[in-house]
C-alpha cells in the first residue's frame, strides 16, 4: 500500500512540475520540402550551414541522421551483385540469407544503385578483356 501511494505521489509531482508540456504538444519531425529523394522513402537535405542530413520515412515517423559516413550497406550490395546483359535488359543476381535473388530490369529503368552495379560490371568485363589480350 505504501509503495502504491509513493508511486502516485511521484507521478503527480512529475506531472505538475512542467505545466508547459501540456500546452505545447511535440511536433513530429518531417522531411524538409527542398530535400532530394535518393530512393523511395530516403531523402538527402543540406542545411543552411552546409551540413548534410539523411531522412527516412518509416511506419513510426521520420528518422534523421547526419550524412557523414559512407553507405556501407549500399557498397556491399554493389560489390556482391552480378549483372548480365540480356538484350535491352539487365539481369541482376545476388546471394541473400534466403537464397539467390535475381531480377531483370530494362536499361532505361535502372535505379541509381543498379546503374552503379552495371557500371562496375562493365569495368570488370573491360579489365578482364584487356588482361586476356596481354
Amino acid at each position: 500500500m505504501k509503495l502504491t501511494t509513493c508511486l502516485l505521489m511521484i507521478c503527480f509531482t512529475l506531472a505538475a512540475a512542467d505545466p508547459e508540456a501540456k500546452k505545447t504538444p511535440p511536433t513530429p519531425m518531417t522531411v524538409p520540402a527542398d530535400a532530394v529523394q535518393v530512393e523511395p522513402g530516403l531523402y538527402h537535405w543540406t542545411d543552411p550551414q552546409g551540413k548534410g542530413w539523411m531522412y527516412r520515412r518509416t511506419p513510426f515517423g521520420v528518422n534523421r541522421w547526419e550524412d557523414t559516413a559512407p553507405d556501407t550497406k549500399q557498397q556491399y550490395i554493389i560489390e556482391t551483385t552480378v549483372a548480365v546483359e540480356q538484350g535491352d535488359s539487365i539481369r541482376f543476381e545476388r546471394n541473400s540469407p534466403f537464397g539467390k535473388r535475381s531480377w531483370t530490369k530494362k536499361k532505361t529503368e535502372l535505379d541509381p544503385t543498379e546503374q552503379k552495379i552495371w557500371a562496375r560490371q562493365q569495368e570488370k568485363t573491360a579489365a578482364s578483356r584487356k588482361a586476356e589480350k596481354e
